[in-house]
């Protein structure tokens, strides 16, 4: 049996890591809870290229699919241009910071916590799981935006985010292939070769970058498909090869 209660995060200060204490705009966690959880739990943060949240597609559904496994999920609903104006940023890795405090506070029963997120909210998840502060287990990361800088990252992503004028400094320290380290936990990423939106280089440059610093990682890469296809249900083929291997960190964590 599986319970369903959405709250918005409130306008309170919120601490993040190495950065000013900034004021939280209102964001939405809705929390899908198994009655006998395995004690595993994900924040999960769907994509929309920083421009609005893909919720369902990307939230509800991964967590439905979290719980046939046993597995608490959250849905962090998060701040996009939609409802501020760009730049945007820090007010995405507020958010996702103050709903890991939520989730840690109401839930301490939870012995493993990781993320997933999807495209932009695959950039948004993979600079929170390489920030050691965020106390993460692991992560999963599906078709994500990586980077910032170059030819490889999403222009629209990167300049909602940050502005058409953000300094190479601040592409660096938001990209986060540079921001793998010796403690990044175990992490799965999974994109299709020929994604025309998110270019599979943002993938293969974090698995390198894991390589790097020897962290585990499993990388799975469709030969074809579309940007956006969440969990494939729509689409047999790819949605069998997915779930056998989507649940691998989650398992490995346990």
């Amino acid at each position: 049996m599986t319970s369903r209660q959405s709250v918005e995060l409130p306008n309170t200060a919120a601490y993040v890591p190495d950065r000013d204490t900034m004021k939280l705009d209102i964001a939405k966690l809705t929390a899908f809870l198994v009655a006998n959880s395995t004690g595993t739990g994900v924040l999960i943060c769907p994509g929309g290229g920083y421009s609005h949240v893909s919720i369902v597609k990307e939230g509800y559904k991964p967590a439905a699919y979290l719980n046939e496994l046993g597995i608490d999920a959250w849905v962090l609903d998060y701040t996009t241009t939609l409802n501020a104006t760009a730049p945007i940023y820090p007010k995405p890795e507020n958010e996702v910071f103050a709903a890991l405090k939520k989730i840690r506070h109401e839930n301490p029963k939870i012995e493993k916590l990781g993320i997933w997120g999807f495209s932009a909210g695959g950039h948004l998840a993979s600079t929170t799981l390489t920030n050691p502060k965020a106390g993460l287990d692991f992560g999963i990361l599906a078709y994500p935006v990586i980077t910032l800088e170059g030819n490889y990252t999403h222009t629209g992503s990167r300049d909602n985010l940050v502005g058409p004028n953000a300094t190479a400094e601040e592409l660096h320290d938001l990209s986060a292939q540079n921001l793998v380290s010796d403690t990044t936990p175990p992490t799965f990423l999974f994109h299709t070769f020929d994604d025309q939106a998110v270019p599979v280089q943002n993938t293969l440059m974090f698995a390198e970058a894991m390589a790097a610093h020897k962290r585990k990682a499993q990388v799975l890469i469709l030969p074809d498909g579309p940007h956006g296809l969440g969990l494939a249900l729509d689409d047999p083929p790819r949605s069998t090869k997915r779930s056998s291997t989507t649940q691998s960190p989650i398992v490995a964590v346990k």
